[in-house]
């Protein structure tokens, strides 16, 4: 074989290894050079119920994920509120996310009307049977999309109007289960998230969007550069039982999706569901070793003491 054909060789081999990650070092001077305000996270809390100021204004973290209400999701919180906790117990300073769902309407807000329950609107589907009052929507359709973030009188446009630094997208994964019956269901998702997070930093430069799951969607590189981090629940355990270890491929293909966003210096917020001290500390330290923010919290997302159940185990069966 000639020189030449040897080199044509040799280059169509390197084309065809590195053609798959073509879009990998624009990805990675964008990573650089773009405006990362969470880069620097270490700690994170996740809390949606009981909400309470002044134990949130206690607790040490760079970044609180709470509900945009108290009492049960009726009473929003006031600019007051949202401006308190922007401040840790040191004086530093901590970014505040509300918690937002996109794939799910829910019967205790605001937006809520009691005449949906017989004449619901084109985007209201059927409740959840796992949380009640929480019903699945047609995302895609403009009605529900006027709900949850168009315009200023939006739940969004709430929510910036209260001072938060950001969201946190709960739901990002309901189009899992409309891909069969419409197979732009992905695409559509991906779209939403874009068009939420582009109204919310024309509403205030330098909104914060943090998605939760869903990271089949982080292989889409227009949506890694719309979201500033990703939150992850039940990486490593929980997702059979508490506790108890997740499948390790499940584990492997998670983990090769979010380490897209981590490469891209974007953090990736994890929570598990844990109870048992020795498997907590074993699993922070790995969350921290992948290079993830960990928390572990209660499922109930209220703010207890997640070795609660143990101690009282414990305490009744030494009874």
């Amino acid at each position: 074989m000639s020189a030449a054909a040897l080199l044509a060789a040799a280059l169509a081999m390197i084309f065809s290894i590195t053609w798959p990650y073509r879009d990998r070092p624009a990805a990675y001077v964008a990573g650089l050079t773009m405006h990362r305000p969470l880069a620097a996270a270490r700690s994170w809390h996740y809390q949606l119920d009981r909400i309470d100021v002044d134990k949130l204004a206690a607790i040490k973290a760079d970044v609180m994920v709470i509900d945009f209400a108290k009492k049960d999701g009726k009473v929003p919180l006031s600019a007051e509120d949202v401006q308190r906790l922007k401040t840790q117990p040191d004086g530093s300073r901590r970014f505040v996310m509300a918690y937002l769902s996109v794939g799910e309407g829910e019967s205790f807000r605001s937006y809520w009307r009691p005449e949906w329950k017989s004449l619901p609107p084109d985007w209201l589907g059927e409740e959840n049977c796992a949380w009640p009052k929480a019903h699945r929507v047609r995302y895609w359709l403009e009605g529900w999309k006027g709900i949850n973030f168009r315009g200023q009188d939006s739940y969004l446009g709430r929510i910036i109007s209260a001072g938060f630094d950001g969201v946190y997208l709960d739901r990002v994964d309901i189009y899992e289960t409309f891909e069969k019956e419409r197979p732009a269901a992905r695409e559509e998702m991906i779209e939403h998230v874009l068009q939420l997070a582009d109204t919310g930093r024309r509403l205030k430069p330098g909104f914060l969007i943090i998605p939760q799951n869903g990271e089949d969607l982080l292989s889409d590189a227009r949506y890694r550069t719309a979201i500033d981090g990703l939150g992850k629940e039940s990486l490593l355990y929980g997702l059979s039982e508490t506790g108890v270890r997740n499948g390790e491929d499940g584990i492997t293909w998670s983990t090769s999706l979010l380490d897209l966003l981590i490469g891209e210096g974007k953090p990736v917020f994890a929570v598990e569901y844990l109870t048992k001290a020795d498997q907590i500390a074993a699993t922070t330290a790995e969350l921290r070793a992948r290079g993830m923010v960990p928390t572990v919290q209660t499922r109930a997302l209220d703010g207890g003491d997640p070795l609660r159940l143990q101690q009282e185990l414990v305490t009744e069966l030494r009874v």
